[in-house]
């Protein structure tokens, strides 16, 4: 063998075995995302394709509350915006979601409603679909404040509303502060010791018109309708003939004299019983039409049903006129005729999340509760102004119903022992 020949073979021989893997030069997988970006809106679902040499592809949302993601499948949760990362080792590659709402919407607060107690602090979770400016407000500072990163401090009971806007759009949520309510105490009765009604408390109703609801009688002032007795109010009706009516009765309001706003109203009450009578014990809103201005039934008994006591609120929105307002009944387990009563009503003001409510109650118990539907919309709930009260005995009409005459051989009085409000103050801490 030629000796030049044999020793360069040697030579490449040691090179190629002295060559370890750490010579061997390492590939890095690649990765691309089809598309980038991506808009969908809530609800919608879209594929993110992955292409390249990478293998065992990862999948992650860097916020699954906007959108999460299942093997390149994206799915909208809500508004906002979020980057879907592919991985595969240290290889990465992103899609940036921009989420908005079904009717196109940008902007999304959460929750949209929180309850706090003063001196706690909040911080809303929000979705910002194209990450523009914000701006922060509160409409009442003096319950509670926001910072410009949505951070909410409860500073007195009550409610406010929260806005956070752009330039094009804005969104609100709602912070109720609890109250500390302290005790009821009486603030106001008319406990009818006098010898006559008294003009400074009650005006009258007088006439036969129906008063909305086919009624049959006509309300006077006359003694033989109204009058105290031993510290009692009594509202008599009479089967007679007065002016275009068949029967009299007594009405009397409090409107422009004693209304209030919140708190225990209750009055004593005994009821004459009877087919077609038609007693009740209410309250009116002091400023506007009906319904417009609000009604309160805190009692109402039909004679010819006498175990039952009947409860209902009418507003602009659900009143009787359009069959929509809301009551209630209760059936108890003797006549209410044959005893005296107290008939009230709890009007709470913000008393749970920011909600007002109404209990309606007899002999202290509570047999109904009607809360807040929309919380400042006064079509819904006009029970933020002070109402006035109402007494009356009616007789025949859309509820009293067909009347018995023979119920007159006795006398059919409403007896009212007294009309009291209770009220609660802010306890201060």
């Amino acid at each position: 063998m030629n000796k030049k020949i044999f020793i360069v073979g040697l030579v490449a021989m040691v090179m190629m075995l002295s060559c370890n893997d750490n010579d061997t030069p390492v590939l890095t997988p690649t990765l691309t995302l089809s598309p980038i970006s991506a808009s969908l809106k809530v609800g919608e679902m879209t594929t993110i394709e992955a292409s390249g040499t990478a293998t065992n592809i990862e999948w992650t949302s860097s916020d699954t509350t906007v959108a999460t993601v299942f093997h390149g499948i994206v799915t909208a949760h809500a508004i906002g915006s979020t980057k879907i990362v592919a991985s595969s080792g240290k290889t990465q590659a992103a899609c940036q979601v921009f989420v908005s709402g079904a009717d196109g919407a940008t902007l999304r607060i959460t929750p949209a409603f929180v309850s706090m107690k003063k001196g706690e602090t909040f911080t809303f979770k929000i979705g910002n679909t194209y990450d523009l400016p914000l701006t922060w407000t509160s409409t009442n500072p003096e319950i509670a404040t926001v910072d410009a990163q949505g951070k909410v401090t409860a500073v007195a009971p009550g409610n406010a509303t929260i806005t956070m806007k752009t330039d094009i759009e804005q969104v609100t949520a709602l912070v109720a502060v609890a109250h500390n309510w302290g005790e009821y105490s009486l603030v106001w009765s008319e406990e009818f010791d006098g010898d006559k009604v008294d003009e400074s408390i009650w005006n009258y109703n007088l006439g036969g018109n129906g008063w909305g609801n086919n009624e049959s009688q006509y309300y006077t002032n006359r003694p033989e309708n109204i009058r105290l007795v031993d510290g009692c109010l009594e509202i008599e009706a009479r089967k007679e003939k007065y002016e275009n009516r068949e029967y009299t009765s007594a009405r009397i309001y409090s409107k422009g004299k004693k209304s209030f706003l919140y708190g225990k109203m209750e009055a004593r009450i005994k009821f004459p019983g009877g087919k077609g009578t038609w007693p009740a014990f209410w309250m009116m809103g002091e400023s506007g039409n009906w319904p417009k201005c609000g009604e309160i039934d805190i009692m109402e008994h039909v004679g010819s049903i006498d175990n039952r006591a009947s409860f209902a609120l009418h507003t602009q929105e659900k009143n009787g006129m359009n069959g929509k307002n809301w009551h209630g009944t209760h059936f108890f387990e003797s006549p209410l005729s044959n005893d005296f009563h107290t008939y009230g009503v709890e009007w709470c003001q913000e008393e749970e999340n920011g909600k007002d409510c109404i209990r309606f109650t007899v002999d202290g118990e509570v047999y109904a509760t009607v809360w807040e539907s929309k919380i400042d919309d006064p079509a819904s709930w006009p029970f933020c102004q002070p109402h006035y009260f109402i007494l009356n005995l009616a007789i025949g009409g859309s509820m009293g119903g067909a009347i018995d005459d023979a119920i007159f051989n006795q006398k059919r009085i409403m007896y009212v022992d007294w009309v009291r409000v209770y009220q609660r103050t802010e306890i201060i801490d």
